[in-house]
């Protein structure tokens, strides 16, 4: 729940500082659309493999120009995200159920999160219709739904009292890390839709730095070792179009 309302608190101040920004700097904006390849790792996932998801969203892309001077001032940007992409793994999993011996299964967990990531963003001009960028900085994630080999537990026979590990409750719902990457811009062969508004291509990888994995109360003993470690490993090939105002 703290972690919850930090959150939220972080996502206004970041709201706030966007609307604040719009007023004195030069800014583009524009959705995104992709694929994630994701995986889990640390000491607590055992047997992983990436899995595919979605990455859907947008972008606010501040220029420094106004603030700064000189090369950095023409190259630098700040950029902030938002999107609701999948994490998550194919690993080895211990099933417990009351009515029979517990068991190693290979489960593929899908995690929906709502992630902001805030990067410094680095454009290169080319000497051609392309311009190359790089970026880097920190993002966010709160956990909005979890599945796990497509149910939100480990349901036997609908009776709480044997199904014992239930798989949304083993998580903390709060995910932080890195993200380094860099793209491609490019001009659209669309003339309505003018010369303000370019293509982009974008390959990143996101490294959580948090452990998602959180044993409460009611976790069984015997599920807290499997929990002590795990860590989110995204990498993200996007695509969208970046409108300059």
């Amino acid at each position: 729940m703290v972690r919850s309302n930090i959150f939220g608190k972080v996502t206004m101040i970041l709201a706030l500082l966007l609307t604040t920004t719009t007023l004195f700097a030069q800014f583009s904006a524009g959705p995104r659309i992709g694929v994630n390849l994701a995986n889990l790792r640390g000491s607590s996932v055992d047997g992983n493999g990436m899995i595919l998801g979605y990455n859907i969203g947008g972008f606010v892309n501040y220029s420094m120009k106004d603030a700064l001077s000189g090369d950095i001032a023409e190259m630098l940007s700040i950029q902030a995200e938002l999107s609701v992409e999948t994490k998550g793994t194919k690993s080895n999993y211990l099933i417990i159920n009351g009515e029979s011996l517990p068991d190693v299964q290979k489960v593929k967990q899908n995690f929906t999160y709502l992630q902001i990531p805030v990067l410094a963003k680095f454009s290169f001009e080319s000497g051609s219709d392309l311009g190359y960028f790089g970026e880097a900085g920190f993002f966010m994630g709160a956990l909005i739904g979890l599945a796990v080999d497509g149910n939100k537990s480990w349901d036997h026979d609908f009776d709480n009292s044997t199904d014992l590990r239930k798989y949304r409750e083993e998580y903390s719902g709060f995910d932080f890390g890195l993200a380094i990457g860099g793209g491609v811009t490019y001009p659209l062969p669309f003339d309505f839709l003018g010369d303000n508004v370019v293509g982009y291509a974008n390959a990143r990888y996101c490294l959580g730095l948090s452990n998602i994995g959180e044993a409460k109360k009611k976790t069984p003993e015997m599920i807290v070792p499997l929990v002590d470690d795990v860590k989110t490993g995204t990498i993200s090939l996007l695509f969208g179009l970046a409108y300059t105002f």
